[in-house]
């Protein structure tokens, strides 16, 4: 595995945030460009022994499977501060109420981090295939940013992961957000969800509220006539095996 790592400072915290940057087996910076994918909790994407629970993504197994050697994946690692630097609001009165404190609010600090800092880096640093649009994504609250950043720049990103969204976080600003967004009808949204995302007893109605997340979210980029979405629900749990699985429709698609 070809795996790199960067260090970029971010104002959200003293430390700097290590950035992984997975390349192709055979890469060539010489003479070949490469379509970017950027993705969130990025020591979960493609090693067990740094995986949250022990199991990562399988990215690079899925790419070498697929023989996809034309892609970057750069994941950017989480930290402690991943439910405020991932919402960009506030946590909402429930919400607060279920993680037990005051949360989030930084996500918009956070975007900006990976569009003006970590882009740049990439781009600066690899041979990124200008003509290929960019893809952005993550799961659960990574999924809740990626939407978050794709929409504040939508002439960035043009292709987005959803998988497992978790805007009950704060879902009212999150669904206004999204009405009021300037996205533009050729953006493409993989949207993917599991019927069993929550096992939690604090909260009994918690796998509907998860489907009900990703349907709406389908519902009003529908009514903003974004063209390509492709949305699937599956027998899936929340965890990192779920979206390995997934993840092998989303880069398919997404490349087609």
């Amino acid at each position: 595995m070809n795996l790199i790592k960067h260090s970029l400072p971010i104002v959200t915290s003293k430390e700097n945030r290590t950035i992984r940057v997975l390349l192709p087996d055979d890469f060539d910076p010489e003479n070949k460009t490469y379509q970017l994918l950027m993705m969130h909790d990025g020591q979960n994407l493609f090693e067990d022994e740094t995986a949250y629970g022990g199991h990562s993504w399988g990215i690079y197994e899925t790419l070498k499977a697929l023989q996809k050697n034309d892609i970057i994946v750069v994941g950017i690692d989480n930290s402690e501060l991943r439910f405020f630097e991932y919402a960009p609001w506030e946590s909402s009165e429930e919400t607060t109420k279920l993680v037990g404190f005051k949360t989030g609010g930084l996500g918009d600090v956070y975007a900006s981090f990976i569009h003006d800092q970590v882009l740049p880096f990439i781009i600066s640093s690899y041979p990124i295939d200008q003509n290929k649009p960019i893809m952005i994504g993550g799961s659960s609250m990574g999924a809740y940013i990626s939407v978050y950043i794709a929409l504040k720049y939508p002439l960035v990103f043009k292709i987005v992961g959803v998988f497992s969204l978790a805007s009950w976080f704060n879902e009212t600003p999150f669904i206004s957000y999204v009405k009021e967004s300037n996205i533009k009808e050729d953006t493409r949204f993989f949207i993917s969800i599991g019927k069993h995302e929550s096992s939690s007893s604090l909260k009994k109605d918690f796998n509907e509220i998860y489907l009900n997340n990703s349907r709406n979210l389908k519902t009003l980029l529908e009514k903003k006539q974004v063209q390509d979405i492709f949305y699937i629900e599956t027998e899936d749990m929340h965890n990192e095996l779920a979206w390995r699985k997934v993840f092998k429709d989303f880069i398919q698609w997404a490349t087609s």
